[in-house]
């Protein structure tokens, strides 16, 4: 089991998506929020340093003593993420940390906005690469957007966050499930800088939910009906077409995992991995 934390609205309603697979013990922190055992509400300050300044303290014992020893901890650039670093400090003791950042449309990212996503951007990215940190998950909702396509407004924010938790369920339930067939060694362990995104096969085409420069490492992950893995002689000779289509340069490390499902359709992810501090354009 994992406990997922969301901090602020963003962190919150991507945690909630957590809520349909039975694996995760979610925890919610964000201004205006009902208490209850696993929610807690934050008053509404001027800045975020004021978050991280008057985050109450029953809310870190509460994490302390409550953490799995696996972690997911979802935030995006609004003002309550004022207080990721205070939870992270007082957390990375108790428990494996892997972090979400979000990245909102850049038309949101404006003002103190701009400031804080500057920050937390950037320095998330030093404690990953410093090992603080198990990875960080550079996600970006505008390119997420064009890969999932047209959806109602209604809709919008709930379909976005469900690909980005779907994707992650799915990797997180592959990485805890013995493959048919492998080629995964020990991981690159200064390669901690990630993103990770969809396989459309027909088309040999990654769609990855961050545009990572220069990436050291990628993982594979293919899930294949029973079915087709008994019957298909063309699926080995499909796959290596797909990674060879992918190679961006002779230095990067390529793994890829197979899995046999009960699902009718095979489907495919790819979690992509840098040891540099990656830019984000405006």
């Amino acid at each position: 089991m994992q406990t997922v934390i969301g901090l602020g609205q963003a962190g919150c309603n991507i945690a909630d998506q957590f809520k349909q697979y039975p694996q995760y013990k979610i925890i919610k922190i964000d201004v205006g929020l009902k208490k209850t055992k696993r929610t807690f509400g934050l008053k509404p300050q001027a800045s975020p340093e004021l978050y991280e300044k008057k985050l109450p303290k029953g809310i870190i014992k509460y994490l302390q003593e409550e953490v799995m020893p696996e972690t997911l901890f979802i935030t995006s650039c609004g003002m309550v993420s004022g207080a990721s670093l205070s939870i992270l400090e007082k957390i990375k003791d108790k428990t494996n940390i892997s972090i979400m950042y979000i990245i909102p449309q850049r038309a949101n990212i404006v003002g103190d906005k701009k400031l804080q996503n500057n920050l937390l951007f950037n320095v998330l990215q030093e404690y990953a690469r410093s090992g603080v940190f198990k990875r960080l998950y550079l996600l970006d909702n505008q390119k997420i957007s064009v890969i999932m396509g047209p959806v109602p407004i209604m809709r919008y924010m709930d379909s976005l966050n469900n690909m980005i938790v779907s994707s992650y369920h799915m990797i997180n339930v592959f990485e805890h499930t013995e493959p048919v067939l492998t080629t995964v060694t020990n991981r690159i362990n200064t390669a901690r800088i990630s993103t990770f995104g969809l396989m459309d096969m027909q088309n040999n085409q990654e769609k990855l939910f961050f545009d990572l420069d220069i990436s050291r490492e990628k993982n594979y992950y293919y899930g294949i009906p029973k079915k087709q893995l008994e019957e298909d002689e063309n699926l080995m000779e499909a796959i290596q077409k797909n990674i060879k289509n992918n190679l961006e340069h002779d230095k990067i490390k390529i793994t890829y995992s197979v899995y046999s499902t009960d699902y009718d359709e095979l489907f495919a992810y790819c979690e992509k991995s840098s040891t540099l501090i990656q830019k984000l354009a405006f």
